[in-house]
């Protein structure tokens, strides 16, 4: 049974067991009396064991199982608030909120005096939107307890969250009378000043501070505050220069200076607010560094406009040496702006600080491949699958290294063993799968190529690249040329314009003995850059010579050949003038 039918049942079970405890109206409230079962020595001892394991198991986090127990404490004693309280706390914490209420809702009648569970249920009545409910109860304990300030401010709070700012403020008032100036309790009165449009009385709370203690530098950061607000920004310079004359080194005046200036589009003022507060030691790296994420985020991410964030991080890196994300952001705005050299140096420093982070790796390996500089992709991947043996991705990029360097015995080796710690993401799998596919190609051995190309479109029937080398291979193997073209025009349809695609269909073509067809293809591939591969460039000669144009097919292998094409089957083509099977 699932927590949420527990609960269900639960909650029903005690809202509907009125008739198995006495309840009676109170002459005077007109409220519910609930009078406590008795419960006899037997009972009781059943009520104890299953309420000791309730709180056991939810120690263990099993929250089903706590449920379960609670709800066989209410069979036994469907008056006991303790166990409702628990459940509702179950309850809200798989967010059943309106559920939860109703049991403590419960629990408040049974026991009035218990003030856990009236809080709680105050909590809830504002979360359900019944505010006016959560506002009745903390009346009632301010009422009852006038000398707990908790519960004056959180009265305080209810009002202002309900848009009772009045009263949130007179009481507010009387809180400050009882405990004296305090700065939380300034900055709310603050905040509803400002929501009424009484500007006024809002500067008088901040200055209230101010003139309590007129060296304190935050004191004057929340006048310059005020004043951005209400968009005096000359006011809430002056501020801010209080604020650094008398804390030099406040990195959030500085910020605030720069965002001011930013806003007035005196970018040399920005960048040098900007520059100074991240020279500031003092503050943390994380607070640094939410000043700058905005900006990154500027233009949907288009960083290649604002050359000042490579400065901007260098001076973190300067005052966070340690900081790997320093330079992890330093290289993904280097990656952003295509300098992948210098992008690859930061993760390499990064690494070099914090070198079991598995993001970081992995934004490194990829990025390596861009420079398909395989052997180092291949020495990396194994690097990092020493710091991460389960992880299958590092197995995937090294297989593909040892491909690309001819070595498919070891990329077999990777493939097999990653695979293992693929689990259940589907779309590696089926990446796996396809990559098996091409090594299995490649080592002849025909049959299991075929095999896991299969089983990896079972998966994703529109892999695009498995679906093009699949139709390929078969042409090749002279085999079910019907299915490889089915394929391939897939691919077409996914890829119009992409020239290897457009060879691969015009090859099923020309095996399929459709000529025509075939050169009116292979022609859309070199228009799309084909006629920069000396393999589609040799195809388009084997398809003219063909549709019997001799002349101009030698004219292609003879192209093919200055391209570097050194086959041997080609170099016969030329020779002969004639086309010849592989």
């Amino acid at each position: 049974m699932s927590l949420k039918n527990i609960v269900v049942i639960a909650t029903l079970f005690v809202l509907g067991s009125c008739k198995l405890s006495q309840e009676v109206l109170h002459k005077e409230t007109n409220q519910e009396v609930i009078e406590k079962v008795i419960l006899d020595e037997a009972d009781q001892r059943k009520f104890d064991y299953f309420f000791y394991e309730s709180g056991r198991e939810k120690m263990k986090g099993n929250l089903q199982k706590a449920a379960m127990y609670l709800t066989e404490c209410l069979k036994i004693d469907p008056t006991s608030s303790a166990s409702m309280y628990e459940l509702a706390n179950i309850l809200v914490a798989g967010n059943e909120l309106v559920k939860a209420q109703g049991l403590l809702e419960r629990a408040v009648q049974i026991e009035p005096e218990n003030h856990w569970y009236s809080l709680l249920l105050a909590e809830l009545y504002q979360k359900n939107n019944m505010g006016v409910k959560a506002i009745s109860i903390y009346e009632k304990l301010v009422n009852i307890d006038p000398d707990n300030d908790e519960y004056l401010y959180g009265l305080a709070q209810l009002y202002a969250n309900n848009g009772e700012f009045e009263k949130s403020i007179k009481t507010y008032d009387r809180l400050e009378k009882k405990i004296g100036l305090n700065e939380i309790l300034i900055l709310e009165k603050e905040h509803i000043y400002l929501e009424l449009g009484k500007n006024k009385n809002a500067l008088a709370e901040v200055q209230k501070l101010i003139d309590n203690n007129p060296e304190e530098a935050r004191y004057y950061g929340y006048l310059a505050d005020y004043y951005k607000y209400i968009k005096e920004m000359d006011n809430a310079k002056k501020a801010y220069y209080t604020v650094l004359e008398k804390d030099p080194e406040n990195s959030l005046a500085y910020f605030s200076l720069g965002g001011i200036a930013k806003s007035e589009n005196d970018s040399l003022a920005f960048i040098d607010y900007y520059c100074k507060a991240l020279k500031q030691k003092g503050t943390p790296f994380e607070a640094k560094f939410q000043r700058i994420l905005p900006l990154l985020m500027e233009g949907n991410g288009n960083v290649s406009d604002h050359a000042y964030l490579e400065d901007f991080f260098k001076i973190l890196i300067d005052t966070h040496p340690f900081e790997p994300n320093a330079y992890i952001y330093l290289g993904n705005y280097y990656k952003a702006i295509n300098d992948t050299t210098k992008a690859l140096q930061s993760y390499e420093e990064a690494l070099s600080i914090q070198s079991k982070n598995e993001l970081i790796w992995q934004e490194y390996i990829l990025l390596l491949l861009n420079t398909e500089d395989y052997d180092l992709v291949f020495k990396k991947s194994n690097e990092a699958i020493d710091n991460f043996p389960e992880n299958s991705f590092f197995y995937l990029i090294g297989a593909s290294a040892a491909m690309q360097e001819e070595n498919n015995t070891t990329a077999l080796q990777l493939l097999e063993k990653g695979y293992e710690y693929v689990g259940q993401n589907k779309a590696l799998e089926a990446q796996f799968l396809a990559t098996m596919g091409d090594v299995y190609y490649s080592l002849k051995q025909v049959e299991k190529s075929f095999a896991v190309y299969e089983e990896s479109l079972k998966i994703d029937e529109l892999n695009i690249v498995v679906l093009n080398n699949y139709s390929y291979y078969l042409t090749l193997e002279n085999k079910d040329l019907a299915k490889a073209e089915k394929m391939s025009s897939k691919c077409i349809e996914l890829e119009a314009g992409n020239a290897t695609y457009l060879d691969t269909y015009a090859w099923v073509l020309f095996k399929r003995e459709r000529y025509f067809e075939a050169k009116y293809i292979i022609e859309r591939a070199m228009d799309n850059g084909g006629d920069e591969s000396d393999v589609i460039v040799e195809h388009y000669g084997d398809i003219l010579f063909k549709n019997g144009d001799i002349e101009k097919a030698v004219e292609q292998w003879k192209l093919s050949k200055s391209m570097g094409n050194s086959s041997e089957i080609l170099i016969k083509k030329i020779e002969s003038k004639t086309y010849l099977e592989e």
